[in-house]
Formats: C-alpha cells, sequence, structure tokens
C-alpha cells in the first residue's frame, strides 16, 4: 500500500464516521470531527465557527432525512492536507430521494489527528 493510499484511508475513516455521526447522531457528535475554529462557506459568505454551524437532529427531522448515499473523492492529499470532493444524495427512510448535495472539504491532519477545517456544499431539491 502506497503512502497515499494510508493517507486516504485515514481521511475516508473520518469521513464516514462524520457522515455516521450526520445520519445518527447529534451536533456534538458531529463536532469531534471538526478542528475549531471551522470554516464554513455559505451561500454568501464565509464564518468561522467555534461550533458546528448546524444541528443533524433538525435537519433529519426538517427534511425527514435518513440516510445518504455519498461518494468522495480525494483529488490532492499530502501527510498535513486533504481536498476532497462530496457528490452525495440524501434520502428518505424509504429511499426517496429528498436533495443532492456537492461539496468540498478541507481536513487537516493536527497532532496528528485529521479533522475537517474547512467545508463548503451546494444543496439542490431531487
Amino acid at each position: 500500500m502506497s503512502r497515499r493510499d494510508v493517507l486516504v484511508a485515514e481521511v475516508l475513516a473520518v469521513l464516514h464516521a462524520y457522515q455516521e455521526a450526520l445520519e445518527h447522531g447529534t451536533r456534538e457528535d458531529l463536532q469531534k470531527h471538526v478542528h475549531l475554529p471551522v470554516a464554513y462557506v455559505t451561500e454568501d459568505n464565509v464564518q468561522m465557527r467555534e461550533r458546528y454551524p448546524f444541528d443533524p437532529q433538525k435537519l433529519r427531522v426538517a427534511m425527514d432525512f435518513h440516510h445518504s448515499n455519498s461518494e468522495y473523492a480525494v483529488m490532492h492529499i499530502d501527510g498535513t492536507k486533504a481536498h476532497v470532493a462530496i457528490t452525495a444524495t440524501r434520502m428518505r427512510e424509504d429511499d426517496c430521494p429528498i436533495e443532492y448535495v456537492e461539496a468540498f472539504y478541507i481536513l487537516q491532519n493536527r497532532n496528528n489527528q485529521w479533522k475537517i477545517a474547512a467545508f463548503s456544499g451546494i444543496r439542490t431539491a431531487a
């Protein structure tokens, strides 16, 4: 296994745990996978947040969101930083799509711990 393969596996493990927290956890569960402050790029500004920007429990209720089908493309990676493109379809429990998400995440390895340092997503209705 190459050095890149090892790094990609480490980053993907973080993103899969993050997705699990998004689908089943709390804001605090998500925040475990984020370096604070985290940069959150919204529609009209860039925010440096000392807390994870949204509550996944409220998101699940408001959207009837149950799970996602996600694909991760690690575009660039070294021992300190990873750039990842994510495409996802958020689904209801009956597998009906709710929305599509295309996102860009930057993860950093600080103190030998990969976490999300910045992210931005574009959501469109299904």
